[in-house]
């Protein structure tokens, strides 16, 4: 079911249209800055800071393709920025300047996942062990970049991680693929994969619960976790291409993931891959990209049903901002819950993720 952007939210039990049409640079624009990583034409790699009025407020040249752009808490206007998997730097971007401040490369025998979180003065990132090959979750302290602590993340191939409303829990999505710089973007281990989502006591690094998955091929990627507690998860299939499998699960305290409910016609056409997850806690409502399909979909966080979806061309990166914002590959960015038409940037490719960070001196 293909909607408009209004009729998505007035059919989701969203506020009152008068309040949601258009995005809204008078409420926030002064406050946040969105951020991505992304590429030009000329096979550059960029991390950059922007408007959706179209603004482009500062860049930063990247060493090789960047993935998730998260705040940095303590800093207005600066970000942290993960390579792409398997990746070999971290660095804290000021784009106030347009400066790399600091460049963070993992430990021996280590690479980044693509994807970490902040809490408090710690940083804490997936990461490949690859000489045990196990993933892990790794501490960092915030001001020197120093590991405190690395501890095993209940898989293999953790990606994105995030921080339960309990502020005590991590969750983890282990998607069971192994990889290895020397062979950088080669899935060591197909065949064998055991992809679940894991949660982790913060205080004690102790994996509290495991949760498989029962098709194996399908590994969970990307997640987003609601203000009530409850995780879903975008996946991406490793099998046979005529393979017509489901794409997402939910899970709050029960023992077994739950797929989230479509039609066939959604899952094949959602193409095997997700790519964001972003969850909207006003309308109860999860998004999930699917950049190979060229849609956003939907998804009702209270039912678990496929609700609708919205045409973006290679849309993958998903952030909420006094609603959910989706950008592209094809340098668009858009407020989902708008008919205000995209913000193009011509130069710039969105990579697969969408942030935002706390405005800086440009604002």
């Amino acid at each position: 079911m293909s909607i408009s952007r209004r009729q998505f939210l007035l059919a989701a039990g969203g506020v009152a249209a008068a309040s949601i049409v258009g995005f809204a640079p008078r409420l926030r624009a002064k406050e946040h800055w969105l951020v991505s990583a992304c590429s030009n034409g000329k096979g550059q790699h960029f991390a950059a800071a922007f408007d959706l009025n179209g603004r482009l407020i500062n860049q930063v040249t990247l060493p090789a393709r960047g993935h998730e752009v998260i705040p940095h808490p303590q800093k207005p206007g600066h970000a942290l920025v993960f390579a792409r998997r398997p990746g070999e730097y971290l660095i804290e971007a000021n784009f106030n300047t347009g400066e790399i401040v600091k460049t963070v490369t993992p430990e021996s025998g280590f690479h980044f996942y693509g994807h970490g979180i902040t809490i408090n003065n710690q940083l804490i990132t997936a990461e490949n062990d690859y000489h045990k090959g196990r993933g892990a979750i790794v501490t960092r302290d915030l001001n020197t970049y120093e590991v405190t602590s690395s501890v095993d993340s209940g898989g293999i191939g953790p990606h994105q991680i995030a921080l339960m409303p309990d502020n005590k829990t991590l969750v983890i999505a282990n998607g069971g693929i192994l990889t290895h710089p020397s062979q950088p973007r080669k899935k060591l281990n197909v065949d064998t994969m055991q992809p679940n989502l894991s949660y982790m006591a913060l205080d004690t690094g102790q994996i509290i619960s495991r949760h498989d998955i029962d098709n194996p091929k399908l590994s969970i990627r990307h997640l987003d976790v609601s203000q009530s507690g409850q995780v879903v998860a975008g996946l991406q299939y490793q099998g046979p291409k005529t393979d017509l499998v489901p794409l997402a699960v939910s899970h709050q305290g029960k023992d077994k993931l739950t797929y989230l409910s479509a039609t066939e016609d959604v899952w094949r056409k959602m193409n095997q891959y997700t790519a964001s997850v972003c969850i909207d806690n006003n309308t109860n409502i999860a998004a999930i990209s699917c950049p190979r399909a060229d849609i956003i979909t939907y998804w009702s966080l209270e039912s678990g049903q496929f609700v609708g979806e919205q045409r973006l061309a290679d849309g993958a990166g998903l952030t909420y901002l006094d609603g959910i914002i989706a950008s592209s590959g094809k340098g668009l960015v858009v407020k989902t819950s708008s008919d205000k038409a995209p913000t193009r940037f011509d130069k710039l490719r969105w990579d697969n993720h969408l942030g935002h960070i706390q405005a800086g001196a440009n604002a």
